[in-house]
């Protein structure tokens, strides 16, 4: 029968490989990986007289890379970085509660964490594990199972399931916020000091929807972080145009207002994803049943 990847190069000779030609000396690559120097040169020899050319001009002590070094080393790095990954995955089955979560530092500190409590409820093995990044990102490189990303949905690659748009309204603190600022009619905001972030829906729109005028609303603190914008809030230091699923348990807690019902509702939405192809482990699955329900029943009060 065939080999399905024909014939390959000795594999237990390609760490030596691309550390010698990353490092640019037999020796270096010999003390990262714990060897001597002689077996990763007995390595190198080995790849070479499988390809029968060789992949290393030898200049006094140091090694540079031939051009056909230079081409095997692209495929080796990516091979490895492909088994070390996968090593990766398979030690999460050693730990058959891990789910690895990817989310926005406002998603995760204002709306998973505060549910981690109900989470274990549900799911008493769970062992959560918690990646933060403000952008999308390739969720095999991060080993991630589950991610919750803010945009239109039109992501390669991802299965991505919506889980709501959000829903922008003024929100400040009744305990914190200067007396004087506390507004009774939507039209005092502009009196106000007003605290923004980096959305699209900015002040100027939510004054729009309410049919007040207001040339120019930009005066104030920016955050590009959601979660601070909603704890500048909280201190005081001004009225907030937030979200709503991000500040539900802040406002049901008592620690922000929401003093006008209207909203804006965001053209994007925040969207449950992980990779086309993966098999979800039990862990994951169950992690996000939960995650879905949990979110049915909040966007239900929203």
């Amino acid at each position: 029968m065939t080999r399905r990847f024909g014939r390959l190069p000795p594999l237990t000779s390609l760490e030596g490989f691309e550390a010698a030609a990353r490092l640019k000396s037999f020796s270096l690559a010999a003390d990262e990986l714990n060897i001597t120097q002689s077996a990763v040169s007995h390595q190198i020899r080995a790849l070479e007289a499988f390809f029968g050319i060789d992949l290393f001009n030898r200049v006094g002590r140091s090694v540079e890379l031939t051009v056909a070094g230079e081409d095997f080393l692209d495929c080796t790095t990516k091979a490895l970085a492909t088994i070390a990954q996968g090593k990766r995955r398979i030690n999460f089955f050693d730990r058959p509660g891990s789910v690895v979560w990817g989310a926005s530092s406002a998603f995760a500190s204002k709306w998973l964490l505060p549910r981690y409590t109900k989470l274990k409820q549900r799911i008493p093995d769970i062992q959560p594990w918690l990646f933060t990044h403000e952008d999308t990102y390739e969720l095999d490189a991060q080993d991630v199972d589950l991610a919750i990303w803010y945009g239109d949905g039109d992501w390669a690659g991802v299965s991505a399931t919506k889980l709501f748009h959000d829903h922008l309204s003024p929100l400040y603190s009744q305990t914190t916020l200067s007396k004087k600022y506390i507004p009774k009619k939507p039209k005092d905001l502009l009196n106000c000091p007003l605290l923004h972030d980096e959305r699209t829906d900015d002040w100027l729109s939510w004054f729009h929807i309410m049919g007040i005028e207001a040339e120019s609303v930009v005066d104030g603190p920016v955050f590009s972080d959601p979660s601070l914008l909603l704890d500048s809030a909280m201190y005081g230091q001004g009225i907030a145009l937030g979200s709503l699923f991000l500040a539900h348990d802040l406002i049901e807690r008592g620690l922000l207002h929401q003093p006008f019902k209207k909203t804006i509702e965001s053209e994007q939405a925040y969207y449950l994803v992980h990779t086309e192809r993966q098999n979800l482990r039990p862990s994951v699955a169950a992690a996000k049943e939960w995650l879905l329900e949990e979110v049915a029943s909040m966007s239900a009060l929203i």
